[in-house]
């Protein structure tokens, strides 16, 4: 919010190319907000913070263009619209004279407490850690096989037929449809995923009568991410078993 509202006042050369960035960050939350699909498989609590939010950066937009948008309009039906004018006030009133270096940070803390998450993180000290520092370990996620980059490099000629079989799942499907799945795959992941082991153990309730190993969920997220969002990165060394799977899945394409 503070960076919009800097661009917008001291970079006008840019204010046409951050409307078309703007529009298009509000219409994503505005659809993973309002998605019932989405919303039943959001936990209550979290869909709760994150409509609270949408809403308050929707108010930013439409203060940052003089009512020419009505972004809000979508956000003030919602249970969570008093919540959200309520962040919108404190980040107005917190925000009406400058701000010192620093004083994002006590707004983040304000917000988090606004929002009852104050415990879901903390702060700690930047020791200036430099790439060469020795890596931190996490034993207990590798022996399971999800933060191991070398096993899933050795993944990687399974990922492609995986990787395959997505992209020609949402070739039929909307974005909407899509977004759906790499939300709820992206959930599940936050409890790990399991794909040193071929076994399928995973169910989504947006391809319903379907199980699914762990990784072939990966590559899921990973396609979907692709299709959705392609300028983002999604944090997983799949890249060169997809750009093998879309070759294959383009050539079927032009043969059809």
């Amino acid at each position: 919010m503070l960076i919009e509202r800097r661009l917008r006042a001291e970079m006008p050369a840019l204010r046409a190319a951050q409307f078309l960035s703007l529009a298009r960050l509000i219409d994503d939350a505005r659809q993973a907000t309002l998605n019932e699909e989405i919303r039943k498989l959001t936990p209550p609590r979290l869909w709760r913070a994150t409509s609270a939010l949408n809403g308050a950066y929707a108010l930013l937009v439409d203060s940052l263009y003089g009512g020419a948008t009505a972004y809000w309009s979508d956000y003030a039906k919602l249970e969570t619209a008093p919540l959200a004018q309520k962040l919108w006030a404190h980040w107005s009133a917190r925000t009406a004279t400058p701000l010192a270096p620093g004083t994002e940070y006590e707004l983040v803390d304000e917000f988090a407490e606004l929002l009852g998450l104050s415990t879901w993180f903390e702060w700690r000290p930047d020791n200036g850690a430099s790439v060469a520092s020795p890596r931190i370990e996490e034993p207990n996620l590798v022996a399971e096989g999800t933060t191991n980059p070398e096993l899933l490099r050795a993944k990687h000629p399974a990922a492609v037929f995986y990787l395959l079989d997505a992209l020609k799942r949402f070739a039929a499907m909307e974005p909407a449809e899509v977004r759906q799945i790499v939300l709820e795959v992206a959930i599940r992941g936050q409890e790990g995923l399991d794909y040193a082991s071929a076994e399928k153990k995973y169910r989504l309730r947006a391809l319903p009568g379907e199980d699914f190993s762990g990784l072939q969920l990966m590559c899921l997220m990973f396609a979907g991410s692709k299709r959705i969002a392609p300028e983002l990165d999604p944090g997983m060394d799949l890249e060169e078993p997809f750009l093998t799977a879309l070759e294959m899945f383009n050539k079927d394409q032009e043969r059809t």
